[in-house]
């Protein structure tokens, strides 16, 4: 039944998937705010990240889309390498490491962080949408992707800052999923969403604020997140080819 409903109407399912993660992080999140001594917050902070590997994979189970994540070795290709250069403006900025903060535990937290958001959306909710026409699948996959970080104007009540963060994460989503497409695997976004976010976390940012080095950092970066997504649209159109992704297996049941 769930694998019918997925072929026959997979904008619903994808919403329903990246919906239900929203409920349970943020239903989480309120509970524990509610019921825990603010010092304990940070606890139930770590049980709403969990949350964001679990769904998933109940998802990937429930929907059949286990052979469809992209969890199979993958090729470089030459878009994937031209993708990391969105680290690069931050990296130019200086690094530094944040009071408090320890490189293993950084690293460890974003591979995590990447792989459990990853899995959902350019694992499971790609899955299903790669159904569409290709440029459609990867807008609605991005759009999904900065919604769920609406999350922050429901906790924090900053809803202008929540809804920069959507937008600058709509065009994150925008390069990850590309990556995606062109690979055929889902390790490169994962990896290139690691490495974006440590190159924010470590790079001189606050320092370069005033001069207005940040500014320039991050419209630059966006550009080429941007530029990314442009090109590997331009490649599906000129080439008549959607992408490297064994879309038999879709047609196969």
């Amino acid at each position: 039944m769930l694998s019918k409903l997925r072929d026959r109407h997979p904008v619903a399912v994808a919403i329903a998937c990246a919906a239900l993660q929203f409920l349970v992080t943020l239903a989480i999140l309120l509970v524990g705010k509610s019921l825990a001594p603010p010092e304990q917050f940070g606890k139930i902070k770590l049980v709403a990240f969990a949350s964001t590997l679990v769904v998933p994979i109940v998802l990937a189970q429930m929907l059949g889309l286990w052979r469809e994540l992209g969890l199979q070795r993958f090729r470089v290709t030459p878009l994937f390498i031209a993708s990391l250069a969105v680290c690069i403006p931050y990296l130019l900025l200086g690094l530094r490491v944040p009071d408090g903060t320890g490189i293993g535990g950084a690293v460890s937290v974003q591979a995590v962080n990447a792989f459990a958001e990853e899995l959902l959306f350019r694992g499971v909710i790609f899955a299903l949408l790669i159904r569409l026409p290709l440029a459609r699948a990867l807008l609605i996959n991005a759009l999904l992707f900065g919604a769920m970080h609406l999350l922050h104007g429901i906790m924090d009540g900053n809803w202008a800052a929540a809804g920069h963060q959507a937008l600058v994460t709509i065009l994150g989503g925008l390069v990850f999923v590309a990556v995606r497409a062109d690979t055929g695997s889902l390790w490169p976004p994962i990896l290139l969403h690691m490495l974006l976010n440590l190159s924010v976390i470590f790079s001189n940012g606050e320092a370069s604020r005033a001069t207005g080095s940040l500014v320039i950092a991050d419209s630059v970066s966006r550009t080429l997140q941007l530029a990314v997504f442009v090109v590997l649209v331009w490649k599906a159109w000129r080439s008549a080819a959607a992408v490297p992704i064994a879309r038999s297996a879709f047609t196969q049941r």
